[in-house]
């Protein structure tokens, strides 16, 4: 499951199929990509990090043909 620690609250958002899982502490959530509340415990979330999160790519990506990341991946070449 993909995670990411929120920087300012220290919660976990994680994806787990299209919901997305927030914990903090031993509370734990379930939210939509929206940051609506669907089960287990009412957590104040950031929605765009449940957005970011929810609707992000569902499988690894590699950065070196990402054009955004293309010219300072490290391609094993010389300079």
């Amino acid at each position: 499951m993909r995670e990411f620690r929120h920087p300012l609250s220290g919660a976990v958002y994680g994806l787990s199929g299209d919901d997305v899982i927030v914990t903090l502490g031993d509370r734990v959530g379930v939210y939509d990509a929206r940051g609506r509340w669907i089960s287990g415990d009412r957590i104040t979330v950031c929605p765009t990090m449940c957005e970011w999160i929810g609707n992000g790519p569902r499988t690894p990506v590699d950065l070196s043909t990402n054009r955004r990341f293309r010219d300072v991946m490290d391609t094993g070449g010389v300079s």
